[in-house]
């Protein structure tokens, strides 16, 4: 998303519709794991959240950003049930469903189309990949069990690449010295 496309969130009338987004670009985690987050996964002290019941089968924590824990301790301090992050008093099962509504809502207003709600994943995946950072970190915070999962994340810029090629060759050509000769 783009800073404008954020504009159009905020402008949202949806509070609990903004924090999801917000979470799940944040955490990078799937929809049903962000919606049915309880304050109980949330440890604050460490900076984490635990998810039991994941896609895979395997339980997965994720280290939160400090934009995810300001969220959630503002959420947290606000909150209207104890036990759901997201909750939700006209579902079955407390805590808040699918937002597809909104999302649509969201896209009119942006004027986006084509973009589904599993791509506030992808784009924290993508984001990593093109920050740099190795595809076996990107594939622990997203819950990957492989890293075939994770390797089209990494295929999305040829910068983090190219910079490490760049610090080699510089190294080779003696522009600059390496830890070891310091």
């Amino acid at each position: 998303m783009i800073y404008t496309d954020f504009l159009e969130l905020s402008n949202s009338e949806n509070p609990m519709f903004v924090n999801y987004v917000l979470l799940s670009l944040f955490l990078g985690q799937r929809r049903n794991n962000i919606l049915s987050m309880r304050w109980s996964d949330i440890d604050f002290a460490q900076g984490r959240v635990h998810f039991a019941d994941t896609k895979n089968g395997e339980p997965l924590t994720v280290p939160l950003t400090v934009q995810a824990q300001e969220l959630l301790l503002n959420m947290y301090n606000n909150r209207t049930s104890d036990k759901w992050v997201l909750p939700s008093s006209t579902s079955a099962t407390g805590h808040y469903q699918e937002p597809k509504t909104a999302w649509k809502g969201l896209l009119n207003r942006a004027g986006i189309t084509n973009l589904r709600i599993h791509d506030l994943r992808r784009t924290m995946g993508s984001y990593q990949a093109i920050s740099g950072t190795s595809e076996l970190i990107i594939g622990r915070s997203l819950g990957h069990k492989s890293l075939t999962a994770t390797q089209i994340y990494a295929r999305l810029s040829d910068d983090p690449v190219r910079e490490s090629m760049q610090r080699g060759t510089n190294l080779i050509m003696g522009f600059v010295e390496s830890e070891d000769n310091k």
